[in-house]
């Protein structure tokens, strides 16, 4: 008896009718005498192929459902996509493979008179065919930015348990634009202890995770991002490894370049100070990319050309970080405007320059 009933249950739930959003037989249409006609709602359309026009902005979510009694070839803007007596598609998907403008042509060379053409919830409990014609999003890049996003909120605290004065002065953006700064020479005296070392990969493993994001989102618009591919959480990861190494040696080619011209335009006093500056500006700029890129993600962007225009901000304001320089260097040391604008395009400009390259 018990088997009897787990049998009965399991071919209701098998059969369970699709929870029907609109009818599309109201929307069918015929091509005769070179015009897409009306069929009416109470015609039977002697006819082997019928078509109808789906908006994809309309219908988010939801599923096209498909039915005949016998095979039936589906069309999607004049490509063949499918041919059963049964086919599920989700509209978001078909709508970003073809267009938001979906006109659907249904063929069968016995009849049409069973075809029903229905949109459907995305809660409907349906047995499909063995056929997937979408599959299922994958959610690899969301798991992967989730487990970085917790390692480097990790660090952060780490950074700011050992050293809370430091990390403050790090993330102390309004001394960005500040000419006159106080208590910087305890701050800055060090560059190379380790805890700034610290700050450095943290720099570094910020930049290159929010870079990888972009990459990712709009990979076509970036010559340097077409050779990297995230597929997994496992390339993901690699890839985020890469950037930030890649990143860190700008750093430090960055510090090396500083230390150089100092000595070369005797600016040796303020070279502490400059390249401190450089890494606030740094993550200045890391955070502005985090939150718009937080806030289009939260609002469902999907505009790949948004993520080149904050690359594009991001650089800008890395401009801005040089000509802030020069300002402070006015402010504190004793030389011409030539000479400290010679040194700041040797320091600043031309390295600047060259990772503008680099993305376009």
């Amino acid at each position: 008896m018990i088997r009897v009933l787990l049998f009965l249950l399991l071919a209701q739930a098998t059969d369970a009718a699709p929870i029907v959003v609109k009818d599309l037989r109201a929307s069918w249409l015929q091509y005769s005498s070179d015009h897409y006609l009306p069929i009416g709602p109470n015609e039977s359309p002697d006819i082997q192929t019928i078509y109808f026009l789906v908006k994809g902005t309309s219908f988010r979510g939801q599923y096209l459902f498909v039915k005949n009694s016998e095979n039936m070839d589906l069309f999607v803007n004049g490509k063949l996509i499918a041919s059963e007596k049964k086919i599920l598609l989700s509209i978001d998907s078909i709508a970003n493979l073809y267009s938001s403008e979906l006109f659907f042509g249904v063929h069968s060379e016995d009849d049409i008179r069973q075809l029903t053409t229905h949109i459907i919830s995305s809660n409907t409990s349906l047995t499909l065919t063995s056929m997937e014609i979408i599959p299922k999003p994958s959610t690899f890049f969301r798991d992967y930015a989730i487990i970085v996003s917790a390692i480097l909120l990790i660090f952060l605290l780490a950074l700011y348990r050992t050293n809370p004065q430091l990390t403050l002065d790090y993330f102390s953006f309004a001394k960005i634009f500040s000419v006159q700064e106080r208590n910087e020479n305890l701050l800055t005296s060090r560059i190379t202890s380790s805890v700034n070392l610290l700050f450095y990969l943290f720099c570094a493993l910020l930049t290159g995770f929010l870079l990888s994001a972009v990459f990712h989102s709009a990979s076509s618009l970036f010559v340097v991002a077409k050779s990297l591919e995230i597929r997994s959480v496992g390339g993901g990861f690699l890839m985020w490894i890469k950037l930030s190494s890649f990143i860190l040696l700008l750093l430090a080619a960055k510090l090396i370049i500083v230390l150089f011209f100092s000595s070369v335009f005797n600016f040796r006093e303020t070279v502490s100070f400059q390249f401190f500056n450089f890494l606030r500006f740094i993550l200045f700029t890391a955070v502005v990319m985090a939150l718009l890129s937080l806030g289009y993600f939260i609002f469902k962007g999907e505009q790949p050309a948004f993520y080149e225009r904050i690359i594009i901000l991001s650089l800008m304001l890395l401009s801005v970080g040089s000509i802030m320089v020069l300002i402070k260097l006015l402010a504190r040391a004793d030389f011409s405007f030539f000479h400290l604008f010679s040194y700041l395009c040797a320091s600043e400009i031309i390295p600047l320059v060259i990772i503008i390259k680099i993305f376009f």
